[in-house]
């Protein structure tokens, strides 16, 4: 199986994607939690509901009590049998109450959770997170450099760990540009639990693709520098059953938590197989795809000297 042959089919899908992500992220842009852009969520549970004193559905009939207390608009999204998730602008906890008792004329009202993050602080979450995703980058290029260090030349130890950012930017861009549809579509925002998977990805890309340049590091040192292609490809093939393995049985996970895990937590989960799927790709199709063009045209420029 030759897998680096058609290299420029890997990464000629892998820029089609990465362009309709950009494309996606700069035509959709975000939605941001509260988390990020500040405001308060209230979820309730509701029981023995007078639907016949209502006047009107539900939902509606929650948004609208909710705009007459509150002066907000919002939105009642169903987390389950009976629950809804609100959110709007920043309110205090008297006025949540008030609109509690509004509705407690007709139904019975469990408070479930109720969060409020001030613009401010949604700033600040915004600089932190763009700084740990950075920081994140930096240190894993700094120890796969270090730890690829005595790789026989003409390959670089700093190759290995440009090639490995790559792949995670490529992740990244993807998701992102993934989430920018999701959230233009079907209502997703980004907030504490999305670049909790965003991170999450780093660190499982990485993994994968680190199984993979550590048995190419094995062949060089063994085996020499020479037919560097030959020694991607069987290095590949020699890890690929395992990468897919193991990442299978955290999508089968992921999955059944997506199908059957509550409405709350269905975009984390969601982001989190999107973004195995993906990081399992690129470490096999990308990472060592980018490593062997770099070789390439490295040798080809000690040959002309």
């Amino acid at each position: 199986m030759n897998i680096v042959k058609y290299r420029a089919w890997w990464l000629g899908f892998s820029g089609l994607l990465v362009v309709a992500s950009l494309a996606a992220i700069f035509t959709y842009g975000y939605r941001l939690g509260i988390d990020f852009a500040g405001g308060s969520n209230l979820e309730v549970q509701l029981r023995e509901i007078n639907t016949e004193a209502l006047g009107t559905g539900l939902e509606e009939y929650l948004v609208t009590t909710y705009k007459d207390v509150t002066g907000f608009d919002t939105a009642a999204q169903s987390t389950g049998e009976d629950r809804y998730l609100l959110k709007s602008q920043v309110i205090d906890n008297d006025t949540k109450n008030e609109w509690i008792s509004t509705i407690s004329a007709n139904m019975a009202v469990d408070e479930l959770r109720f969060e409020t993050v001030s613009p401010v602080i949604g700033g600040e979450a915004v600089r932190k997170t763009i700084l740990a995703v950075l920081l994140a980058i930096i240190v894993i290029l700094l120890y796969l450099a270090y730890s690829f260090r005595k790789v026989p030349k003409p390959a670089s130890a700093w190759r290995f760990g440009v090639a490995t950012v790559i792949a995670l930017t490529h992740d990244v861009i993807i998701l992102m540009g993934t989430y920018a549809i999701l959230g233009q579509f079907f209502g997703a925002e980004v907030d504490a639990m999305f670049m909790t998977a965003m991170l999450t990805l780093l660190g499982f890309s990485v993994h994968d693709t680190i199984v993979t340049f550590d048995r190419l590091r094995e062949n060089l040192i063994r085996q020499g520098g020479d037919n560097f292609a030959t020694k991607v490809n069987n290095s590949i093939i020699e890890t690929i059953t395992r990468s897919i393995n193991t990442s299978f049985t955290v999508v089968l996970v992921l999955l059944a938590m997506v199908l059957m895990g509550g409405g709350s937590i269905f975009f984390f989960t969601l982001s989190l197989l999107i973004g195995i799927i993906i990081g399992t790709y690129s470490s096999i199709f990308i990472a060592s795809m980018v490593l062997l063009w770099w070789q390439t045209r490295a040798e080809r420029s000690l040959l002309k000297q």
